[in-house]
């Protein structure tokens, strides 16, 4: 592996990169009706804001009295994914990147010392679709994603050993950075020992992140140079 200084950055997706508008939850919402046979309007709220998707349908299945078996999770994602894939190019959900994105992958890819990978609850495949959607897939060589397990913690590590492999470099923990906008995004950087630009852009405003002890909370991914001098500290 190369020994020149390197700084992995590890993107969360929804709220820190993009908003789907509820074509995610819409999603989930239709798969739970068409395998789980559980009517709309008795699904109990979603807390989908850092869950992982495994940890999403298993409370589905939870509500829905039914028992958690890979074939019925199989049918789970194929509707959901299906459902995803029409909702996303709907009018009806006018999704967008968020403020700053565009710019800020753009320039970072400018960059040959930092490294872009994903660290979401998103399964790979909808992960995909979602950044397929808003052209900024290419940005991401790789990651830790909802199918590597349902703890979020544990994606971490998995995020890092593949982002060594995709680069040919070693990172240890605080050559690591996480970018997220949730709570879970922080405990999962504090989990692996690296840190976390935390970014109020999703439902946390920036005084609710400021008690998870995050490295660095912003109010957004606006001011491209700003935070470039930020994550090359």
């Amino acid at each position: 592996m190369h020994s020149c200084p390197s700084t992995l950055l590890l993107f969360d997706i929804d709220g820190t990169l993009l908003d789907t508008r509820g074509a995610g939850a819409g999603a989930l919402l239709d798969a739970t009706e068409e395998v789980l046979g559980l009517a709309r309007e008795k699904i109990p709220p979603l807390d989908l804001a850092g869950a992982t998707d495994g940890a999403v349908i298993r409370k589905l299945f939870a509500d829905a009295g039914q028992p958690v078996e890979q074939g019925r999770v199989e049918a789970f994602q194929k509707h959901y994914l299906a459902r995803l894939e029409t909702r996303l190019h709907h009018d009806e959900f006018p999704g967008k990147l968020l403020n700053g994105v565009t710019t800020l992958l753009a320039r970072l890819g400018d960059e040959p010392h930092f490294s872009l990978g994903l660290l979401t609850g998103n399964w790979r495949a909808g992960a995909r679709l979602k950044l397929e959607r808003f052209g900024i897939h290419g940005h991401f060589l790789d990651g830790g994603f909802g199918d590597d397990g349902e703890h979020r913690n544990d994606l971490g590590p998995v995020a890092v050993r593949r982002m060594e492999a995709a680069t040919g470099r070693s990172f240890a923990p605080h050559q690591v950075i996480v970018i997220g906008d949730t709570p879970k995004d922080i405990a999962c950087a504090h989990a692996m020992g690296a840190r976390c630009l935390a970014v109020a852009t999703g439902v946390f405003a920036h005084a609710s992140l400021l008690p998870f002890a995050a490295w660095q909370v912003l109010e957004s991914l606006e001011d491209t140079e700003a935070l470039l001098q930020v994550l090359a500290a």
